[in-house]
């Protein structure tokens, strides 16, 4: 049977009109697939699973390692919930459809929760024979996986910097997360070394996204 596109197909096709040939064509494949079966809401939650599924793994075996403990756990738990939260929110903002101001709320919800890992970061203690940059390859390594969950899920739409950006910022809730109980350097530290891991996890996001080309053209 038929469908509307089809005299676009059946008609020459001048060499100017390629360009928007090659559009129709994917548009019509695009109509020729199964609709989609997962809602936003689906998308949206497994954004927000991946990098905190990852904490709580990171945090399972820092814990049996020794390298931290109940204690620092309840010393932090303030600010590793409201890593949480903020991941949640930005995850949620990145995959709305809809919802025109949640995006400025998650991007202010994740500004708090860097703010607060380095105003509440006391002074450094212990003794550590690693440089400081160490902490911030490992918190972009930790992002890897949740990185990669982030932009597979943002190709299902077309690609918009703003959902983009909130996926990387949602993302590098992990290293921060493990920044919070694996470092007892100073907030200077945190300032510098963590926080532009977390900066780095949402810019490399938001240009791999761009690089990729999405699966589907629906806002």
């Amino acid at each position: 049977m038929g469908t509307p596109l089809d005299p676009l197909f059946t008609r020459d096709v001048p060499v100017a009109e390629a360009a928007r040939a090659r559009v129709l064509a994917a548009a019509h494949a695009e109509l020729a697939r199964a609709p989609r079966t997962r809602s936003w809401r689906t998308e949206a939650l497994a954004l927000f699973a991946a990098p905190t599924l990852l904490s709580l793994a990171v945090a399972g075996v820092l814990f049996v390692l020794g390298r931290t403990s109940l204690d620092v756990m309840r010393e932090h738990a303030p600010s590793l919930g409201l890593l949480w939260f903020a991941s949640a929110l930005c995850a949620w903002g990145a995959l709305s459809p809809r919802l025109r101001r949640l995006p400025l709320g998650a991007l202010g919800g994740a500004g708090v929760a860097a703010a607060t890992l380095v105003l509440t970061r006391g002074p450094a203690h212990g003794v550590t024979t690693l440089p400081e940059w160490v902490c911030t390859v490992s918190h972009v390594g930790v992002g890897l996986v949740p990185g990669a969950v982030a932009v597979l899920l943002l190709r299902n739409a077309a690609f918009q910097p703003r959902r983009a950006l909130l996926a990387g910022l949602s993302v590098g809730t992990a290293g921060a997360f493990l920044g919070e109980l694996a470092c007892s350097l100073g907030p200077g530290h945190v300032l510098g070394y963590h926080l532009s891991a977390w900066a780095f996890a949402a810019v490399a996001t938001l240009g791999m996204a761009r690089l990729l080309p999405p699966r589907s053209f629906a806002p």
